[in-house]
Parts: C-alpha cells; sequence; structure tokens
C-alpha cells in the first residue's frame, strides 16, 4: 500500500523580488564488514582531492575535510528540511537495532545513538572518516556562525565499521530500522541494496531512503539550457550512467521499495532552491545553505567524473567549476532540485 504524504513537485516557489542583494550572504564562502586496517588508510590522492581506498574506484566522491565539511552541510539541511527531525518513518519507540548506510561523518548515527540510548547503532562506509575511527582536523567555522550544536563524541552505543554495502551482507541479526540517505552516485544495483535492506530488517522493521533527483529545474524559466550549472549537471548525470551508478535516485525510491516487497510506503517529496530568493522564510534559509554545499561540494561531485569518466582535463573541469559556480550565485537564477523521502515496512506475520 502506498500513500504519498507530501509532494510539492508541482508548486511552484514564489519568489522574494527583494532577495538578490541578501543572495550574496554565503555567495563568498569558500557485506563483508572489514576491520580497520593499514591499507584502508593508504588513500588515493589526484587532482588535489583525496579518495577512499577501501574498494577503490567505487566511489568517485573525495572523501577528504574538505567533503566532510560538505557532507555535514547537506545534513544540516536535510534536518531544516525535517523541521529538525532525524526521519519520518513511525519506528517502534524503543528500537534495539538501527543501521546507517554510507554514514559518511557519522553524525547521523551519534544523534540517534542518543535519542536512543538503550539501541545499539552501527554507522558503515567505505571511508573510516568518523570520530574514532581515524583521526583528523574539520573547519567547523560554518556551522559555529549559524550556532549549531556540534559534537564529535561518539556515544558508547553507536559504533562505526568500514564496509561496501553492494556486498552480500554478514549481519547475523535483524535490525528496527535501516536509513540511509545521499546514495545518489554511488549505487550500482539499486534494487539489490532494497532486498539486502528487506532481508535485514525485523518484521514489522521500517527502511527509509532520502536522495536526491538532481536533474535542476525552475518554475518560472530562469534556468536556461546555456547556464553552466545546468552543463555541469548534465555532463556529471551523463558520467555516473556510462559507470552504471544512478545520480538521480530520488524518482525511483518508492518504486525500488515496493518491488522489494515493503508495505505502508509513503514518499515525501521536496523542492530544495540554490540561494535566499524564495520569499517563504523556510525555504530562503534552506536555499541559502543548498547555496553554500553546491559552492562547496561542486568540485567533488565533478572532478572525478569528468576526468576520469569523460576525460576532461583538470583545467578544462576548473574553467566550467568557476562558471559554474558563478550560476549558483546568481540571484536571476531561480533555481531547485528535488528531494525525495521514501520509507516503508517490512511486514509482520498475518497470525
Amino acid at each position: 500500500m502506498t500513500d504519498p504524504v507530501i509532494d510539492e513537485r508541482n508548486n511552484p516557489i514564489v519568489v522574494d523580488d527583494a532577495a538578490s542583494e541578501l543572495d550574496s550572504a554565503f555567495s563568498d564562502a569558500g557485506s563483508d564488514t572489514t576491520s580497520l586496517a593499514s591499507s584502508i588508510l593508504k588513500y588515493h590522492y589526484e587532482n588535489g582531492r583525496r579518495y577512499h581506498a577501501y574498494q577503490e574506484g567505487r566511489y568517485l566522491l573525495p572523501n577528504d575535510e574538505k567533503e566532510q565539511d560538505h557532507m555535514d552541510v547537506l545534513g544540516h539541511i536535510f534536518m531544516l528540511i525535517l523541521d529538525g527531525k532525524l526521519f519520518l518513518a513511525p519506528i517502534d519507540e524503543h528500537p534495539q537495532r538501527i543501521l546507517d548506510l554510507g554514514c559518511g561523518t557519522g553524525l547521523w548515527a551519534i544523534e540517534m545513538g542518543d535519542m536512543f540510548p538503550s539501541a545499539q547503532v552501527i554507522g558503515n562506509d567505505l571511508s573510516p572518516i568518523q570520530p574514532g575511527m581515524y583521526v583528523f582536523y574539520r573547519c567547523q567555522w560554518r556551522l559555529i556562525m549559524a550556532n549549531l550544536s556540534y559534537t564529535t563524541r561518539v556515544p558508547p552505543n553507536v559504533q562505526f565499521e568500514v564496509d561496501d554495502i553492494e556486498q552480500d551482507w554478514t549481519y547475523k541479526s535483524p535490525f528496527d530500522f535501516i536509513h540511509a540517505r545521499f546514495l545518489a552516485s554511488s549505487i550500482r544495483d539499486w534494487p539489490r541494496l532494497f532486498q539486502q535492506v528487506f532481508k535485514n530488517l525485523k518484521p514489522g522493521g521500517y527502511a527509509e531512503f532520502f536522495d536526491w533527483d538532481f536533474r535542476y529545474q525552475s518554475d518560472d524559466g530562469s534556468l536556461k539550457e546555456t547556464h553552466e550549472m545546468r552543463i555541469n549537471i548534465k555532463e556529471v548525470l551523463r558520467a555516473a550512467d556510462i559507470i552504471g551508478q544512478t545520480a538521480t535516485p530520488g524518482p525511483h525510491l518508492k518504486k525500488w521499495a515496493e518491488d522489494a516487497g515493503f508495505v505502508n510506503i509513503k514518499e515525501h517529496v521536496f523542492k530544495v532552491p540554490y540561494g535566499t530568493w524564495p520569499k517563504d522564510p523556510k525555504l530562503k534559509e534552506i536555499g541559502a545553505w543548498n547555496q553554500l554545499q553546491a559552492l562547496e561540494g561542486v568540485e567533488g561531485w565533478s572532478m572525478g567524473l569528468l576526468s576520469r569518466v569523460l576525460g576532461w582535463s583538470p583545467a578544462k573541469v576548473h574553467v566550467h567549476l568557476a562558471q559554474t559556480r558563478k550560476d549558483f550565485r546568481n540571484p536571476n537564477i531561480h533555481a531547485y532540485a528535488k528531494l525525495y523521502l521514501v520509507y516503508g515496512q517490512k511486514p509482520k506475520p498475518e497470525n
């Protein structure tokens, strides 16, 4: 059974005509569980960015400090969209086992560990960049200036592991809740991933996926085919398709959940603007942070795909990125992407 709840895809975002001067506020901001071995830390360096070593080449986004900051800004955007909630699925009040797929810097898992102190929370990722896994230094000024709570303290009920979620899973006990967000461009076989998630849930347990449709749009036609930001995402999506890594999983999440056997499926669709041009205060704040993550993240999501897959020279990529960033800063381009949140339940026994 499916029941769409929130769907912003057909509601145009109202433009704030007074926003053009405000838009500069952020414009100048710069499963085979594997033990932590030295080989995992022998990172690959290319074009000034650092990439993961375990299952090298599986994931074409960097894992360096700059990308870690970018991931944390994305996490803040997701929290703003969900009004401070960590998830929407109606999970049990006292879950015992929670799994976070592709956990990144581990902040979601840490906050879930604090929220559910009696639960065992596991976060896995290809890179050991979580607190307690590897010593790293973080640039935190953006989060501090926004008065965000930030901690790298790991609760005792949270653990992290280096793992490839596209391999066969070997967990011996099922989970009450499995969570995944921002896996775009990292998964080759999404239906199989959903099947493994379904298999590793307890009957009655929930899975929740939160991911992008990166095909930029504008309701008023202000985003043109000739704009460099649109050229950027088209080329990035083309490169991702060539290597079989879906970069626009959002619109397909509900169908994959249905095919895997989930019930009580609900889909939420959110428009996520770039810049402070929306009139709505919440969208204006989200747009400011989304502009920041785009300015900081565009090199990370572009360099590997454009250079390795499409054969662009680093110099060509950097010229292209400079023009793309100008578009992200342009208050007259009222562009947005869409985020899809889908959750579903593993059926309980009929008796």
